[in-house]
């Protein structure tokens, strides 16, 4: 409903002062279409101009947009329309009870004056208290008339209904004792005051009183009974001081437990929190919000955070048992034992659904990165896969990530990444959780309604845990868990109508937001590759480049390999696409290469994974025939070799003592170095005369071969 939507034009009456924003100013002519005005001199508190005087025209409409987006506020009207504004604030002024009941006390106390003035009645409390039936039959007939002229309409033969009168003359006496001081406020009572320990205090004393509070209520925490005793020894202290000076003077009242209470009650809210808490949780805690966030579609705006799942669970995993290594159930951490997990979880704001979630040992960059990549990838066979009813239809291009400055978060990689996808990097402060509400949010809640289900809680603090081990009290597999966790965001979460207004369940809300504006596409499938790929080196060959037994090809990359000699080459591949890789050539190229078989066109990695292990099962079907046949043919080529005698016979002992001093002829040891070396060819050449071997040395047209000058020479 639009106000002023019946009015097709407006004016503001002359002499009227208006305020629209920082600028004051006064109305001085008005017509039926348009005002003239003059906006007086102002002080712009955002950027510090000070604008000067000038005159103005507002038209009807723009009149009327003013007052509808309530930018026009009326300051003072003119003299002559007899409006004034309130004297006093309206919390300040008298409630209607307090109206109500200050009249039915006007009517006895006009009463008792009405008797004085007849000289009926004396001024004194004695003679109030005798006359009380003569004060109380004409109040009553005040009360009545009151009532016929302000009360409703009464149907004919419905009696008038009042309040009872009172009873002690004394009570009416002290309300026209305080008539004749206050006049007409004195028939109003102070029952707003009740309960206020601090209004029978002195000035002086609660300036006291607050001086050690504020010295006393510290980061450290004291209790209020020590507080209560540090305020009565300063109030007695002063004391002592008031009646050395003066044996008569008034001293003051010592105040207890309840009324110190109290004052540090009423203290602000942000001055109590900085003195017990600090400045930086008091700002956590109770700095104003404004009109906070301002999303206007699906994904605009998505929130990832990390969270350590206060729960125990088994590592275990119990469908991949029979298809693991055990140094692949290391790697992965599936001991068996109990331990916390790591949540990493992305909420779109818009909507308030998961859209993404990954859960990990430890946390790491490559958890943060496989969670934003979750965000582009279809989950409805995550649903399918443990029996969720609903479907699981949150995925696209997030427009911008808040997520905080973690270490993991701060790496050149991640901000690499998020570039080449397109997302717009918003890293809030560390230690700021009120940046990013709607991820802390869902992890409360997540605490709150799911894991307090099961047993092995590890809680918040060690008062709350008591004498529960959680390690003892888990009963949760890694298997279950996950199983359990995923119904409970696509079931519960996801269909659970929030409490805030106009909000609908993120489910729903999902759906008619994608309908009526449908996410933003700010990148295509080769960016996703570079910017959540692996980075590899492969060689090209006359097959193209390959990669987990997948050949890559492309024309670019056969003209590389006929005419230039480099051949390693960079690639980018994605396990949720592995039909085609990114290929970076040294020339700086990027390529985009397609598998040569087109069965994987449209595949993931897990299909490829499906395919090896069909692949293992099929290579152990008719093992042990074929190692039977093995067995039987080495067996029988023996056979047939020994009856050729074509096999070795085994040596005595004899022939093996031989043949070993036959190796080790030649073997030289540092143990023999001080031994006269024998020569070379004893035994193995015949002597011949040295003045022949000399001759022939002299002779240079023939070589010398039958004595090398380094033994050495021979062995090599």
């Amino acid at each position: 409903m639009k106000l002023y939507s019946d009015h097709t034009s407006m004016q503001l009456a002359e002499g009227t002062e208006i305020l629209m924003g920082h600028r004051l100013g006064e109305v001085y002519r008005s017509s039926v279409s348009v005002c003239e005005l003059i906006w007086k001199e102002s002080f712009d508190p955002d950027t510090g101009e000070i604008i000067p005087a000038i005159s103005d025209k507002l038209s009807g409409q723009e009149i009327i947009d003013a007052l509808t987006r309530g930018s026009l506020k009326i300051v003072s009207l003119p003299e002559n329309l007899g409006v004034k504004p309130p004297e006093i604030a309206a919390a300040a002024g008298p409630r209607p009870a307090e109206t109500l009941r200050a009249q039915w006390r006007s009517s006895y106390i006009s009463a008792a004056q009405t008797l004085i003035e007849e000289q009926i009645l004396l001024p004194f409390r004695a003679d109030f208290e005798r006359k009380i039936a003569e004060i109380v039959r004409v109040g009553l007939a005040n009360e009545m008339r009151r009532k016929r002229r302000s009360g409703k309409p009464i149907r004919a033969g419905q009696p008038t209904s009042f309040s009872q009168p009172p009873k002690s003359g004394k009570t009416i006496f002290l309300w026209w004792k305080r008539f004749k001081e206050l006049g007409a406020a004195g028939a109003f009572d102070r029952y707003r005051d009740c309960g206020n320990r601090l209004s029978r205090f002195s000035d002086e004393l609660l300036l006291i009183m607050r001086e050690v509070v504020a010295l006393r209520l510290t980061e450290e925490r004291p209790s209020i009974a020590s507080i209560v005793d540090s305020v009565r020894a300063r109030v007695r202290v002063e004391n002592r001081r008031l009646t050395s000076c003066d044996p008569h003077a008034e001293t003051l009242l010592v105040p207890g437990y309840q009324a110190i209470w109290s004052l540090i009650e009423s203290m602000a809210p942000m001055d109590h929190k900085v003195r017990t808490r600090g400045m930086e949780v008091a700002y956590r805690d109770l700095h104003t919000l404004g009109q906070g966030l301002q999303i206007s579609r699906a994904l605009q705006r998505v929130e990832l955070d990390e969270y350590t799942v206060d729960l125990m669970v088994f590592m275990r995993l119990l469908d991949l048992e029979k298809l693991l290594t055990p140094s692949e159930k290391i790697a992965l951490c599936l001991t068996g034992e109990p331990k916390r997990l790591i949540l990493s979880a992305a909420i779109d704001v818009y909507s308030g659904a998961i859209v993404a979630m990954q859960i990990a040992a430890e946390g790491s960059m490559n958890l943060t990165v496989k969670t934003i990549e979750m965000i582009y990838c279809d989950k409805q066979r995550i649903a399918d896969a443990v029996g969720a009813v609903n479907p699981w239809p949150m995925h696209g291009h997030p427009q911008t990530l808040a997520l905080d400055r973690a270490v993991v978060n701060m790496s050149d990689e991640i901000y690499t990444r998020l570039a080449a996808a397109g997302i717009t990097n918003f890293a809030v402060p560390a230690g700021k959780p009120f940046l990013k509400p709607w991820i802390e949010r869902f992890f409360a809640t997540l605490g709150a309604m799911f894991l307090q289900q099961f047993t092995g809680r590890t809680f918040s603090d060690v008062v709350s845990k008591g004498e529960n081990d959680p390690a003892k009290r888990a009963t949760l597999t890694l298997e279950e868990f996950l199983n359990w966790l995923v119904r409970w965001i696509v079931d519960v979460h996801h269909t659970r109508k929030p409490e805030t207004l106009g909000r609908s369940a993120p489910l729903y809300e999902w759906e008619r937001a994608v309908a009526e504006v449908p996410p933003v596409i700010l990148n295509d499938e080769s960016r996703l590759r570079r910017a959540f790929g692996d980075r590899l080196e492969r060689l090209v060959t006359r097959k193209g480049v390959e990669v987990k037994g997948i050949h890559y090809i492309a024309p670019e990359i056969s003209e590389w390999f006929l005419n230039e000699a480099e051949r390693e080459l960079e690639v980018w591949w994605w396990h949720q696409k592995i039909g085609r890789v990114e290929v970076l050539l040294p020339n700086g190229k990027w390529v985009t290469a397609h598998s040569k078989d087109d069965q994987w066109a449209d595949k993931s990695y897990a299909d490829l994974a499906v395919l090896i292990e069909q692949g293992k099962a099929e290579r152990l079907q008719g093992q042990e025939v074929r190692d039977d046949y093995r067995v039987a043919a080495d067996a029988r080529t023996a056979e047939l070799a020994g009856l050729k005698g074509l096999l070795p016979l085994p040596l005595n002992e004899k022939q093996r003592a031989a043949r070993t001093d036959d190796f080790m002829r030649y073997t030289r040891f540092r143990e023999n170095d001080l031994a006269p070396a024998p020569d070379l060819f004893d035994g193995a050449v015949t002597p011949f005369d040295g003045h022949a071997a000399t001759h022939e040395s002299d002779n240079t047209d023939q070589d010398d071969r039958s004595k090398p000058s380094d033994p050495g020479d021979i062995m090599e």
